[in-house]
């Protein structure tokens, strides 16, 4: 007999029946397919990963299937975890029992029960143990299917226990307190360990609930409504917040105190995410009220959209943490999604699209979701959207639980769904079989295809509406959402993001179809069309890439299907056409599509989340399939159809149970294969199929009237050339780049000289096909534009081999030396030091130190230094080149502005010395071109730094001055410029050297030219500074001096006399400005007895001077002028002689162009060497290069400094004195003399001889010279003065503006505002000051605009037509050049089209008004008529006139709202003050519509103030004037660019002008649109009248 079991213990008993012997097994009736199901279902324990080829894969919602555990082991088990719990339950209801019978002691005093209790509470709640284990032993119930044996009454009783917990928190407050004293503290953690105790509750009360009990009553509102209401106030209140908290915020205090119990919070948010994971279970498997889905979803939505920390330090609970416990709040989103279809809208709409813009747009911050396979994290929102459309598109089954039923006959069968009784006929009928499955799955896309549009079309609809700068985060959000799509575009594990992106391009393809999309709203589509168009290209490389690399392994198949795809999308076949033809093999039972389900299947065995994309994915692959039956029942294949009908057959059979037949053996195929695998199928999908149709809206783009949207257009091809380099095999896509790099506006230039840069590195074979587009970008307009030229051509020099392609780019890098802009030109130089001089660092040393010997030129060195010097060589065949690339040295060899300048000089040697080895290389008859280019090179080193030279390399020279011939002058004169630059480097111990070579150039002095005689007049006087010894040029001064006052006052009329003359006065000057005689006066003492004294330049410029009087022979007098401006330019003080002032006051005044010229030149000079000494007092004086123990040997700095003294007030005087004539003679013309005088303007504006607003004017109208060197200088010279006294220069813009009307109307030929572009574009005349203003103040740049357009105004009543100029002609030169000005901001448009509205409705409205008086003479107000109807011809010519410059106007203005888009409604916001000028739309740079036809308005312009030719012209014009003010003013219709053809007939009879009676002579131009025919008689016209009367009523 069995002991008494003790009160309150349940006794279990166990029967074990024996075997009958009776049993007679062949009485069995089999059910076949009962055994089937159970064969298919997985055993309990089973292995996740099955190798079996009969397949059947549970999921949640089949749990229930499950058979009861088999196997005595397993039985034993459940028995155990079932017996446990119901001791524990017992214990519970015991020691609960006790208390309730005790009550004199209170809740958790000490006894034998008190630690099942919570201490200090009024109802018993159970402790934290307690709980613990009584939910663990649940869990395990629930596992081994025992937990229906629970009873009922128990789990009731034990709910009301845990309600008492989950009521005495459910208003707690566990914020850190803001006061951190230990006591506080410590109340705190108290209250977290009763929180903890609910927790725990709750997790038992949902453990129970989701347990799959079918008793009502165990599912208590009330108490879920309790278990909802602690997590959200727990979740709402107190840990949002805590997540939120950061150490560096207003809060930090008060985070230190939390963060020292990080480990504590760290498990309470631990507790709360298997909260909310139970009640992701209970939502999935049981039917909940409508009021607690509606608070969880509140709830888990506010948990997604929480911004966790970027760092751990910031995080009170640990980034990863809040990561799974923002994922569980995810499940709880999605599982109500699948099971509840109703609230699918509310959970998208108002639970993820409202609480978007709360999400960080910060990348790093936004993207905390870690993926399954790796790689870069997403948003955690992007991974809830997608799985919310993957849940749309899977199929639901019912809940419902098969059993045994008896069918008619009595026999027992297995209950099946409706669809499996028909299996046998599916079979039979494949056209049946495939119907079913498209009954299926249709539905199932279609929802996942709504879900996917509406999603897509709220980011994209918010995001049109916002910009990147903006306050609303939905710009970068698209940005943020599309990149997270992409990335898991090749991921099986998320097969949504190929839907999403599909209604993603479909969407941003239709706001480029759409006409009246704004811009930002294009761009916007263009740069995501972009970003999707990469992703795609990532996609095919990436498939490209396995093939290279594929691995041994793997299935046959698949590879020659990868091979195939490759084949067609690397060949010019269209991809949807292409890709068709494998629709059979992708979609095949055991084809990518099978192995990609497959491997998911699989995965979702280990996490259960993937159930959406199993489903989705299977959605998609039969929807595919029933497509594919229509086109083969088309083609009638039988044996294709057989195929496709059977794969139809078996997806249907997943669809409905999630079981197939057979198995693919996965083990075969790597994760890298089966992903290749997956990548196959979705590059066939609509999506990557659209790669097509996306790349020709690009290329169409780039034709937009947009300029923002065609540079967007070829940025976004950039994107995708960058990704796959094979679109460049495309047809016309070079071409098509090529040809916008000509484009109006510079944003698409730039862009597209970015592309072909891009082109080039991918596909350097075209670099000879677009280099000669490049380099024609570096003369563009555009900074940019320029600055990209340069940076890629330098790419194209340092790998090209083409000689003739490297020297093309030498020549125009170097020519950007010199260009106007700072940065630009300071590229160029970098760009040319990195080039040609950084390739020898390697090779001459790391020493900086210039004196170090020279290395010795080893063969590499020699063939980089031959590679460089040639093109070098080759590229100073020009003066200007020759300019800059002495710029450029010197730059280099600057020890202040370069870190290199060291190395650069023993790199400059070696050049240097590699040169003078061609020269010895090349002494024969036929290298006299190369000898003459390397001496030509040599002398831009000489002047740079003489040091580059040695001695023994002068000495290599003197050959090349011995023997002068005509053939050798080119060579003579180099290396007379060599020599005198580089003789200081000589000492007196190259004594015979230096004699022999004075003694060659004086040999041949009398023979040379005027350019070389000057070289060597200065190399001799550096000879004889060396040497000491200047006898030899005393005696050749004195003899000039003696032959020309030989023939002072006598005539000179013989030719041969008069050549000598004047070669001898032109030896004279220059060495009266060369040499200093000075300190040797005695020498001309005794040569001319009559002299008096005084400086020995004095001597000189008396003894000019009288051959400068206007009676001397024109040559002889020319040579004198020429010889005296020599003189006097370092002697300057000669300049204020009164004779030589007055001789200079009577060229003035003969206005003798060459006289002037050369007065000019000399003035010149003489400034251009005040320059340089200003910049030698300002250096510290002294070479700091020279070695220790070596002396200077020329003092410099002194000479210097007493030049200047004695020069003081010299060029003040003479830019004082003469300023009026060079002005004058700078604006004459625009040849040399002009050039001169522009040179010199240039020099007293650096000098700031005279006040800068007196030169303003002739700056601005110089600027816009057709000479480059003219326009170059004063742009140059006028930005200059602006950046240093802006509001001083501003004054003189409107003086400017008129003076560059005169000059471009009288010198420049053509009085239009703007020229006609090599692309039939046009450009402003103005541009010049426009560019320089508008990198000025805002202010003065709006001053001038308006000033500039309200200089066209006039008064009607005092207004001249008479004057020449007339008005007319200026209002024609302003408003050309207001049409056609490049705008910096929207706001300057608005500005300028306002006043000119403005003008137009002041000025116009009485000039019309006189016009219809005195013209037209239109009744007055009473009724009554004017007796005299004689029109006045200069009354005529003046309203004609103002009607002309009004109609201007009106033309530019129209033009501009067209070509800027602006309309009525934007300008009357502007114009009542609704649209600021701090608005972002008013500060974004204007994109001109190119669609706009520019030669229109030009031609409107230009025919309207040359049509007043006769009296008809003047009459057709006052009758288009007012008919354009009237249709404007009564129906708006001018300001929307619309045309309409009211005729005006308000004009009544209009009389001949002779007064005589009589038909007007018809105008011989055609008439303008809506215009009247005013040659008609008086009575036809009064005829017409009525009909338009009635035509109007």
């Amino acid at each position: 007999m069995s002991p008494t079991p003790p009160t309150g213990s349940r006794v279990v008993q166990a029967v074990v029946l024996k075997p009958s012997p009776h049993i007679d097994r062949s009485e069995y009736t089999k059910y076949e397919k009962l055994d089937q199901k159970l064969k298919q279902s997985k055993p309990f324990a089973a292995s996740t990963v099955s190798t079996s080829r009969k397949r059947r894969l549970s999921h949640s919602d089949d749990d229930d299937d499950e058979p009861i555990v088999v196997g005595v082991d397993q039985r034993a088990k459940a028995d155990s975890c079932l017996s446990s719990l119901l001791n524990l339950i017992d214990s519970i209801f015991q020691a609960e029992d006790n208390l309730l019978a005790d009550t004199s002691e209170r809740v958790g005093e000490r006894n034998e029960t008190s630690k099942f209790w919570m201490p200090g509470t009024s109802n018993p709640c159970l402790s934290t143990t307690i709980q613990m284990k009584l939910e663990n032993s649940i869990k395990k119930v629930i596992l081994v299917k025992r937990f229906a044996q629970v009873p009922t009454d128990d789990i009731i009783r034990l709910e009301k226990l845990c309600d008492n917990a989950l009521r005495r928190t459910e208003a707690e407050n566990i914020l850190p307190p803001e006061n951190t004293a230990e006591s506080h503290v410590e109340d705190w953690l108290g209250q977290l360990g009763s929180v903890d105790n609910s927790l725990k509750s709750a997790k038992t009360v949902l453990r129970i609930m989701a347990g799959g009990r079918d008793e009502k009553q165990i599912y208590s509102e009330d108490l879920l409504v309790s278990v909802l209401l602690l997590v959200k106030n727990l979740i709402e209140g107190a840990l949002n917040p805590m997540i939120e908290m950061r150490s560096g915020s207003d809060q930090q205090i008060v985070f230190k105190a939390a963060y020292a119990q990080k480990k504590i919070l760290g498990g309470l948010l631990h507790e709360i995410t298997n909260v909310l994971s139970l009640f992701s279970q209970m939502f999935e498997n049981e039917e909940v009220t409508e009021s607690a889905i509606n608070s969880a979803l509140y709830m888990a939505a506010a948990i997604v959209f929480i911004e966790n920390a970027s760092n751990e330090k910031d995080s009170l609970f640990g980034i990863q943490r809040v990561e799974v416990f923002r994922m569980a709040a995810m499940d709880i989103l999605a599982k109500i999604f699948a099971r509840y279809p109703d609230q699918r809208s509310n959970i998208i709409f108002e639970q993820i699209l409202t609480n978007l813009e709360k999400l960080p747009v910060n990348r790093a911050t936004a993207r905390q979701f870690k993926l399954v396979e790796g790689g870069k994290n997403i948003q955690l929102v992007s991974a809830l959207i997608m799985r919310l459309v993957q849940t749309g598109g899977t199929y639901q089954p019912k809940k419902r639980k098969p059993g045994l039923v008896s069918d008619e006959a009595g026999e027992l069968q297995l209950e099946e769904d409706s669809m499996d009784d028909e299996k046998d006929q599916d079979e039979r009928s494949p056209h049946e079989t495939v119907t079913k499955l498209h009954h299926l799955c249709s539905p199932l896309l279609e929802d996942a295809q709504k879900t996917s549009s509406s999603i897509v079309n709220y980011l994209v609809q918010k995001a049109m509406n916002t910009t990147k700068t903006g306050d609303q985060p939905y710009r970068h959000l698209l940005d943020i959402f599309t990149e997270d799509f992409l990335a898991v575009l090749a991921s099986p594990e998320w097969p949504a993001a190929e839907l999403l992106l599909r209604s993603l391009a479909r969407s941003m393809c239709n706001i480029i179809d759409g006409e009246k999309q704004p811009v930002t709203a294009k761009t916007m589509a263009l740069d995501m069309l972009g970003v999707m168009g990469s992703g795609i290209c990532d996609l095919v490389v990436h498939l490209r890439e396995g093939r290279r690399n594929r691995e041994g392994c793997g299935d046959a198949q698949i590879s020659q299907l990868i091979d195939k795809y490759l084949e067609i999308e690397s060949s010019g076949t269209t991809k949807t056409y292409g890709v068709s033809g494998l629709d059979e093999e992708l979609l095949d039972w055991e084809g990518p599509f099978r192995i990609s389900l497959q491997h998911l299947f699989m995965a979702m065995t280990h996490d259960s989340t993937l159930h959406s994309a199993c489903g989705y994915y299977l959605t998609l692959w039969s929807s595919r399939v029933c497509t594919l039956w229509d086109k083969v029942a088309e083609e009638d294949d039988d044996d294709v159809a057989i195929d496709v009908s059977r794969c139809a057959a078996n997806l249907k059979q997943i669809t409905l149970h999630w079981a197939w037949e057979d198995d693919i053996d996965m083990d075969a195929f790597t994760a890298s294969q089966i992903r290749q695998a997956y990548a196959l199928t979705v590059l066939n999908l609509p999506f990557c199929q659209f790669f097509d149709q996306l790349f020709n809206r690009l290329l169409r783009c780039m034709d937009d009237n947009q300029a923002q949207s065609r540079s967007k257009a070829l940025k976004s091809i950039t994107l995708l050339l960058g990704k796959d380099p094979t679109i460049l095999n495309r047809t016309q896509v070079i071409p098509y780049i090529m040809k916008k790099s000509k484009d109006a506006s510079p944003l698409v230039r730039d862009s597209a000289v970015d592309l072909l840069g891009k082109c080039i590195s991918i596909k350097p074979e075209i670099e000879g096909l677009v280099c000669k587009t490049i380099i024609d970008r570096t003369i563009d307009t555009g900074v940019a534009v320029r600055k990209r030229s340069m940076k890629i051509l330098k790419d194209i020099y340092l790998h090209s081999k083409l000689e003739n392609l490297r020297l093309m780019i030498a020549e125009a890098l170097v020519l950007r030396i010199k260009d106007n802009d700072g940065g630009v030109a300071e590229q160029a130089k970098r760009t040319f030091e990195e080039i040609w001089i950084a390739p020898f660092y390697s090779l001459i040393g790391d020493s900086d130190d210039r004196y170090e010997a020279p290395v010795d030129i080893s063969p590499q060195m020699k063939i980089v230094a031959n590679e460089r010097v040639s093109v070098i060589v080759k590229v100073v065949q020009k003066d200007i080149m020759l300019a800059a690339l002495h710029d450029v040295i010197k730059s280099l060899l600057q020890q202040d502005n370069n870190k290199n300048s060291g190395r650069n000089f023993r790199v400059c040697q070696t050049m240097v010395a590699s040169m003078f080895e061609d020269l010895l290389d090349h002494q024969g008859e036929s290298d006299k071109g190369i000898r003459a280019s390397t001496m030509q090179t040599l002398t831009v080193f000489a002047k740079a730094d003489p040091k580059l030279f040695t001695p023994e390399q002068l000495m290599l020279l003197q050959p090349y001055i011995e023997n002068l011939t005509a053939d050798d002058l080119h060579l003579f004169r180099s290396v007379i410029v060599i020599y005198q630059y580089s003789m200081p480097v000589l000492t007196s111990r190259q004594k015979n050297f230096l004699q022999d070579v004075q003694s060659s150039l004086l040999k041949n002095l009398t023979r040379l030219p005027s350019p070389e005689l000057r070289e060597v007049v200065s190399c001799l006087w550096t000879i004889s500074g060396i040497l000491h010894a200047p006898d030899r040029l005393i005696r050749v001064t004195i003899s000039c001096l003696t032959n020309v006052q030989k023939v002072v006052g006598r005539p000179i009329e013989v030719q041969a006399e008069i050549k000598r003359v004047v070669r001898t006065l032109y030896i004279l000057g220059l060495f009266g400005h060369f040499c200093n005689f000075e300190d040797h006066a005695l020498m001309f003492k005794i040569s001319f007895t009559k002299w008096t004294g005084g400086s020995v330049s004095g001597l000189i410029t008396d003894t000019i001077v009288p051959f400068c009087a206007p009676e001397i022979e024109p040559p002889v007098r020319k040579a004198a002028i020429e010889s005296l401006g020599h003189v006097c330019q370092t002697h300057a003080v000669h300049f204020l002689k009164s004779q030589v002032l007055q001789m200079f006051d009577h060229v003035f005044e003969e206005m003798d162009k060459d006289l002037m010229k050369l007065v000019l030149c000399g003035i010149r000079g003489f400034l251009l060497l005040e320059e340089s000494r200003c910049e030698l007092s300002r250096d510290d004086g002294g070479d700091t290069n020279i070695k220790k123990g070596e002396q200077a040997e020329e003092p410099g700095r002194l000479t210097q400094a007493a030049y200047a003294n004695q020069n003081d007030g010299v060029s003040t005087s003479l830019a004082q004195r003469y300023l009026k004539e060079i002005v004058s003679i700078s604006m004459g013309s625009q040849d040399s003399y002009a050039l001169v005088a522009t040179e010199v303007i240039a020099s007293i504006l650096r000098q700031g001889l005279v006040h800068p607003k007196e030169l303003v004017p002739a700056l601005v109208a110089l600027e816009t010279s057709s000479t480059s060197t003219i326009n170059q200088i004063a742009y140059k010279e006028h930005k200059t003065l602006h950046a240093k006294h802006e509001t001083i220069v501003e004054r003189g813009y409107m003086e400017g503006v008129r003076a560059c009307f005169l000059y471009q109307r009288n010198v420049v030929g053509d009085g239009a505002g703007a020229t006609t572009m090599s692309n039939n574009s046009f450009t402003a005349k103005l541009r010049p000051l426009y560019d320089i203003v508008k990198d000025g103040s805002r202010k003065v740049k709006k001053k001038l605009l308006d000033n500039i357009i309200k200089s066209v105004d006039f008064d009607p009543v005092k207004f001249n037509v008479d004057n020449k100029p007339s008005h007319l002609e200026y209002a024609r030169f302003v408003i050309g050049n207001l049409t056609f000005l490049e705008y910096s901001t929207m706001d300057e448009v608005y500005q300028i089209v306002t006043t000119m509205e403005k003008l137009v409705a002041g000025t116009g409205v009485a000039v019309a008004h006189a016009i219809e008086t005195d013209i037209f003479f239109i009744k007055l107000e009473n009724g009554q008529e004017r007796q005299d109807q004689t029109i006045q011809p200069q009354r005529l010519k003046i309203l004609s006139t103002a009607a002309a410059i009004l109609t201007m106007v009106w033309a530019a203005r129209t033009y501009l709202r067209k070509a800027f888009g602006i309309n009525e409604n934007k300008i009357r916001d502007y114009r009542i003050g609704k649209i600021k000028a701090n608005d972002p739309t008013m500060n974004k740079v204007p994109g001109r519509n190119p669609n706009v036809n520019q030669a229109t308005v030009f031609e409107q312009i230009e025919e309207t103030a040359k049509g007043l030719e006769d009296n008809s012209d003047m009459m057709e014009q006052c009758r288009q004037f007012v008919e354009i003010l009237s249709v404007d003013s009564e129906f708006r219709l001018a300001a929307e660019g619309e045309e309409d053809d009211l005729e005006f007939t308000r004009i009544g009879n209009t009389p001949d002008i002779s007064g005589e009676e009589g038909p007007m002579p018809a105008t011989p131009k055609k008439k303008r649109k809506g215009s009247t025919d005013t040659s008609d008689k008086s009575a036809k016209r009064r005829k017409s009248l009525p009909s338009k009367k009635r035509r109007r009523e």
